[in-house]
């Protein structure tokens, strides 16, 4: 009878069960996550060799023949080893409690992209159990603040999207996109077409990647379209203490980065 259990926990009948709980619905890139796994043991001794978690969410990618055809890849963000070499009786429980740092390139959860934390137990000869957790993650403070200046500014969010983007100094294969249009109303309305933004957010401050497509007007403007020549990409870096001064006075700051661009 144990041989055949032991041949069924193999197969992952009878297999040690997992459930992870966290003590916040909510969560921060750059913040303390903290809470428990609940692992209890199956039908037989088994050996755990590592507990761990993956911070996982998806991209577009072009098809590999077909630029124009976009399909979803899943990445690993981070991996973080919560213990090694646990050894469990049958139908014993443990709880591990556990806290990390968010990662700070954690991905914000505006679009279609969804961000999950995969929970993973390597059981030597078994099936490893693992339990996934969908999370919902909000922008940083810091993100926050450059969201409320646009919208100061008279930009609203139109689109946001996990693209493939890899990069030399960046160790991911893509970026979040965040595509802002001006409100019928806005200020810019007449001058701009959409802003593009990246975030690059540190302990230090946001580095924003900016892509501004200017509006364009007759014979002129249309050739500016068709050669590209319309869109200006910049890089900008808000430090900690700028963005903490408020919305307000980050908009002034893009106020004049925005009139500088248009005046060339």
């Amino acid at each position: 009878m144990s041989f055949f259990k032991k041949m069924m926990a193999k197969v992952g009948i009878g297999n040690i069960d997992i459930d992870t709980q966290f003590h916040t619905e909510e969560f921060v890139p750059g913040e303390l996550v903290e809470g428990v796994v609940i692992a209890k043991g199956g039908s037989v001794e088994q050996k755990v060799d590592k507990i761990y978690f993956q911070i996982m969410t998806e991209y577009l990618k072009p098809a590999q023949n077909d630029s124009n055809r976009m399909h979803r890849e899943t990445v690993v963000l981070a991996n973080i080893l919560l213990g090694e070499s646990l050894v469990f009786a049958p139908g014993e429980t443990i709880e591990i409690p556990f806290h990390f740092v968010l990662p700070h390139e954690t991905p914000i959860s505006i679009g279609v992209s969804p961000i999950w934390i995969r929970t993973g137990l390597d059981v030597d000869n078994a099936v490893d159990p693992s339990d996934r957790d969908n999370i919902e993650v909000l922008a940083h403070p810091h993100t926050a603040v450059i969201f409320e200046a646009l919208e100061e500014l008279g930009f609203h969010l139109h689109k946001a999207e996990n693209e493939y983007y890899p990069q030399r100094n960046y160790h991911l294969p893509f970026i979040q996109n965040f595509e802002f249009v001006p409100y019928q109303n806005g200020e810019y309305r007449s001058s701009v077409d959409e802003l593009e933004l990246v975030f690059y957010p540190n302990e230090e401050g946001v580095e924003v990647l900016l892509e501004f497509d200017r509006r364009t007007r007759g014979f002129g403007g249309l050739l500016s379209d068709l050669l590209d020549t319309d869109e200006s990409h910049h890089r900008y870096f808000f430090s900690r203490e700028e963005l903490e001064e408020g919305a307000e006075s980050v908009a002034h700051q893009f106020r004049g980065i925005f009139d500088d661009l248009l005046d060339v």
